[in-house]
Formats: structure tokens, sequence, C-alpha cells
């Protein structure tokens, strides 16, 4: 009788470590998926800013507009980008 109960005890204590180890694994799991998801949104958000230039080979500005260009107010909460002088507008680089 002694045997079985000293057997039975450490078939559970098997059954629990083999659970806590799935758990811990999901959760390990759950946390790099949220790197991954984190890490491939900020490039999608920003992939522009990585790689878009202006004409004159630098960066556009913190408004998204290249030198020679205004940042100008087109109504109805629309802001865009123009030229000097210009009426050729377009949206901001961002």
């Amino acid at each position: 009788m002694k045997k079985n109960t000293v057997k039975q005890i450490k078939q559970k204590n098997i059954t629990e470590e083999k659970k806590t180890r799935v758990w811990i694994s999901v959760l390990c799991a759950f946390l790099l998926g949220g790197i991954i998801g984190y890490g491939v949104h900020y490039v999608m958000v920003n992939w522009n800013g990585f790689f878009v230039v202006c004409p004159d080979g630098n960066k556009p500005d913190k408004n998204g507009c290249c030198s020679g260009e205004v940042y100008t107010d087109a109504g109805d909460g629309w802001m865009v980008c123009c030229p000097n002088g210009g009426d050729n507008c377009f949206p901001p680089m961002k």
C-alpha cells in the first residue's frame, strides 16, 4: 500500500512539473510574439522614415516637407507641403 502511495505522489509531481513547463513555454512564446510583433509594427509605421529622401538627398524635416517647401494648412484639417510660390501641393512624407 505504501509503495502505491509513493508512486502516486511521484506521478503527481511529474504531472505538475509538466503543466508548469507548458505554462512557462506558453508565456515565453506569448512574450516573444509580442516583442516580434512590436518590432514589425515599429518598422511598418516608420518604413518611409527609413528610406524616404528628398530630391536633394536629404531626409524631410519634422513636418515631412523637403527644403524649399512650405508646410501649409489646406483647410479641413489637411496639411500639405507646397513649393515656395507654387500651388503644386502634396501630402507630407512621414
